[in-house]
This record gives C-alpha cells, structure tokens and sequence, in this order.
C-alpha cells in the first residue's frame, strides 16, 4: 500500500518522538552495578539495558519526568545480578511460586507446521 499525505505526517511526527539506540555489551552489567550502588535500584538486564539509553540521551531530551518500565523482575535474572551488586535479590512470593513450578519442555522441529501438531492443531 502506498502512504497518503496523512500517514506520511503522522510517521514525520512519530519520528521525532521516537528513537532507536544500541547498547554496549559491557554497559549493561557496568549499569547494574552503578543504579545499584548510586540510586539503590536493582535492574534485570534488560531494563538496564533501556536505563543505559536513558543515560545516553541529549541532556535535553532527559530533562522533565521519565518513566523507565521493568521488563522483569532482576531475581528472575539472579545468577548474573547478585554477582554484580555482591548481594542476594530478594525473590517475591508470586515470582517463587512460578520457579517452583516444574519446566516442561517439548522439542519440535523447525516449522509452522510442526508448532501447530504441537499446540494440538490450534492456529
């Protein structure tokens, strides 16, 4: 499909609200150690992955509120996490509950096809 005059206006507006950024591998443990030493915060990796993009903003683009939004909680990630901050991360009761659980895994073949035998013939 081609694009009218609207859509093209509203993706002009839209791409001077959003950006992209790649992040540094070794800015992502450097991160959580540093939120956690300066601000108290514990991150997962990947939401010290969008605090290290936040960091790298234009001064003026960081100025007024932001909101950074957790993707998991950094227990979930407690093999790599405790070793950087030197502390353990306190697992909430739900987040227990669900490791508690046991893993049930079921190996398929590459494909759409054998995803659906798997799912029992639901699309």
């Amino acid at each position: 499909p081609i694009a009218g005059p609207c859509e093209r206006a509203h993706e002009a507006a839209l791409g001077q609200q959003v950006s992209a950024w790649t992040i540094d591998d070794a800015a992502i443990p450097a991160r959580i150690r540093s939120d956690h030493a300066t601000y108290g915060q514990t991150w997962c990796p990947h939401t010290a992955t969008a605090a290290c993009a936040y960091r790298g903003l234009p001064v003026q683009r960081r100025a007024g509120r932001w909101v950074l939004v957790a993707t998991a909680h950094p227990a979930k990630f407690n093999d790599i996490v405790e070793p950087l901050i030197g502390a353990r991360v306190p697992v909430p009761p739900a987040l227990d509950a669900l490791l508690a659980l046991p893993s049930v895994q079921t190996q398929i073949e590459p494909g759409l096809e054998a995803l659906r035998t798997a799912l029992g013939g639901r699309s």
